[in-house]
């Protein structure tokens, strides 16, 4: 099978699973104000997560969630490799989610961490919904901070850019990366990281693509496309 048709088969399939979820994601007046409020504005967003956490998930998981599994898809068979993995300001889940779907792995242990029990109240909700392989567990911790154990992957999708200060702390930013990170954000964010990467990192690969989002989703994501940017580190071998 060619890549496009892989790639496109691998969105259908995952739409399948967002659909299983659409409780949590079907539009309410309160996210389709917040949605379009954001993108009036065209800027990088700052939430309060205890007043809009089920509004921003409604408005934006979806969305976040595609973009997520097609910054992954670069990964592809490797995501099954991966057995400890971190979400890092997992929100809702969106990347969890991705994640799980990607590497159908019955082994899979992701831990999600997050600062509002809110959000995190929705991606346990998330992943019991979708009902994918796998072992996960959210817990609420304030981040940066040290897990207490070394995880084979740490994943984050826009936490970095409402955490811009620890872009520029080598101490603080360590303690973001597994063995590997995987960052989905915006660009600017993305340029600012591979700039300020601390000694003993190093980018793997760098990606920008645009999302094809399915038309059984368009109802929910209200757009045909998304663009999508992300960083892949490693730390360097000793």
């Amino acid at each position: 099978m060619a890549c496009t048709d892989a790639k496109t088969l691998h969105l259908e399939e995952f739409a399948e699973i967002l659909l299983r979820c659409n409780h949590l994601y079907h539009p309410s007046n309160d996210s389709i104000a917040l949605r379009n409020a954001v993108e009036s504005r065209r800027q990088i967003e700052i939430f309060d997560y205890s007043l809009s956490a089920d509004a921003f998930t409604r408005a934006f998981g979806m969305r976040n969630s595609l973009k997520c599994l097609q910054a992954l898809a670069n990964l592809e068979a490797a995501a099954h490799k991966y057995r400890r993995v971190c979400d890092l300001g997992c929100g809702s889940g969106a990347f969890s989610l991705a994640f799980a779907y990607l590497a159908g792995n019955p082994e899979l242990e992701l831990h999600g961490l997050d600062i509002s029990e809110h959000q995190l109240s929705l991606a346990r909700e998330l992943m019991s919904a979708a009902a994918l392989p796998g072992r996960f567990q959210f817990e609420q911790r304030t981040l940066p901070a040290r897990i207490g154990y070394l995880p084979d992957l740490t994943i984050s999708s826009y936490w970095f850019c409402e955490n811009e200060h620890v872009i520029a702390d080598p101490v603080l930013f360590d303690l973001t990366v597994g063995r590997e990170l995987l960052i989905v954000d915006y660009e600017k964010i993305i340029d600012r990281i591979a700039a300020c990467l601390p000694n003993g990192l190093h980018v793997l690969a760098r990606y920008s693509a645009n999302v094809e989002i399915p038309a059984a989703l368009t109802d929910f994501v209200a757009q045909e496309r998304a663009s999508v940017y992300s960083i892949h580190i490693s730390r360097s071998a000793d």
